[in-house]
């Protein structure tokens, strides 16, 4: 077996590895959406780190094996810069999840008793853990495209935007709406 073969072999496990960890994100968040008690936000939390701790590695093992196989094997096409590029933004859309505010979430709940105090509720109802999880979902569903279709750079790049504006959307029109006073929506 080739080098490059092995390369692309570890890439495409990287990606698997991403989306496990992107439906990882999706329970622990959907059950942060759900939780009313400190318990109910433990298990969401708990998702939460399981996803932080192996999604790291499948970025890191996708982004050394695709950067490689650019070097070695591919070059420098559209379709890769634009790879990148998404690379760079899951994990900057994915910080809410994996970093100070996940350590401060999972700190708040291993404090707190059996009521889900206030600090801790607004944490882990931020609307930034939504919009997070949904806006990498059409990341990653367009670097998939990407990926597969291998488009030139602009186009690339526009479906990267539209992947992006599609997960705002979802995540605009499923947001929660506080109740008002009276009680009604």
């Amino acid at each position: 077996m080739s080098l490059d073969a092995i390369l692309l072999a570890v890439h495409v496990l990287a990606a698997v590895t991403i989306l496990t960890a992107l439906v990882t994100d999706w329970i622990g968040v959907l059950a942060l959406r759900g939780a009313g008690t400190t318990q109910q936000a433990r298990e969401g939390l708990k998702a939460l780190e399981a996803s932080a701790v192996f999604g790291v590695w499948g970025r890191l093992a996708s982004l050394a094996a695709g950067l490689t196989l650019a070097v070695t094997a591919w070059s420098w096409e559209g379709w890769i810069i634009t790879g990148i590029v998404g690379w760079v933004v899951l994990v900057l859309l994915g910080e809410p999840l994996t970093g100070k505010d996940l350590r401060r979430m999972v700190a708040g709940a291993r404090e707190a008793g059996d009521e889900l105090p206030a600090g801790l509720a607004a944490r882990i109802h931020d609307p930034r853990l939504w919009n997070s999880v949904l806006t990498r979902t059409g990341i990653l569903a367009a670097l998939a495209v990407c990926m597969f279709g291998k488009p030139g750079l602009l186009t690339g790049i526009a479906l990267l935007i539209c992947g992006h504006l599609a997960g705002l959307a979802a995540a605009r029109l499923t947001a929660r709406h506080p109740l008002s006073p009276s009680g009604a929506h």
